[in-house]
């Protein structure tokens, strides 16, 4: 590969290094990576550089062709062409993940178009540090953000014109989040029900076979009163029509 002035612009002496490692090893973790180095850095490091590698197309305008890519299956690290399920934007699975990936390109987004760092700090509520890490992050994965889209349809006159395939990509990408959404209703247990209490089936005199549609015996007790009264008064107006 390549590696031109607007890439090294981005890039340090140790990440030509981390790209030697990998054409040389393959796949790997990014332990391994930081053992085979010849600096002394820490996973930590490693993975930061990784994700600067990683997201290198999206921070270079001239780079057209990503060159590092994590695989998500495995969680190796490699050159693209030694990965065969890419990371890069991926829809994970696990709750609070998804969330990071959202968070990551919200914070790239607003740095990109100019918001003032510490502003974007105090909202989050994170570090300086945080948010570089989020930016590398986001630049690596390229989450699809616009797929979380609920909002309403662009006007005429600043709807972007689209293809057939990239209108099914994002088709796809709204299933996939379905399914993440029905995996994570599942993954919640019991949903509180507003103002239905629960049944207390350990109380005496209350069995399995006493709940009926959500009724206790005390409701079907108090239905059999009502019923009794109702006919009581129907029987009233029988008698009452027949004395007219």
């Amino acid at each position: 590969m390549t590696i031109t002035e607007a890439d090294r612009s981005v890039l340090l002496p140790q990440d030509v290094e981390v790209l030697q490692y990998l054409a040389t090893h393959g796949p790997t973790r990014t332990g391994d990576i930081a053992s085979g180095m010849t600096a002394d850095l820490s996973v930590s490091a490693v993975r930061e550089r990784l994700w600067v590698l990683m997201g290198l197309d999206n921070r270079v305008e001239s780079r057209d062709r990503q060159i590092v890519d994590k695989d998500v299956e495995t969680g190796e690290w490699g050159l693209v062409d030694q990965i065969e399920n890419s990371a890069r934007g991926h829809i994970p699975d696990d709750q609070q993940l998804l969330l990071q990936r959202m968070e990551d390109e919200q914070v790239r987004r607003a740095l990109d178009r100019g918001c003032d760092r510490r502003a974007v700090m105090d909202v989050l509520g994170i570090s300086r540090r945080s948010t570089f890490n989020k930016v590398k992050r986001a630049y690596a994965y390229d989450f699809p953000l616009d797929a979380f889209s609920r909002g309403g349809r662009p006007t005429d006159g600043s709807r972007p014109k689209r293809d057939t395939q990239a209108t099914k990509n994002e088709s796809d990408q709204q299933q996939r989040l379905d399914d993440v959404a029905d995996q994570e209703d599942g993954s919640l247990g019991r949903i509180e029900t507003w103002g239905t209490p629960e049944s207390n089936t350990d109380e005496p005199g209350v069995h399995d076979g006493d709940l009926r549609n959500g009724r206790s015996a005390d409701d079907d007790g108090l239905s059999d009163e009502l019923r009794r009264h109702l006919q009581q008064a129907i029987d009233s107006l029988q008698e009452a029509n027949s004395a007219l």
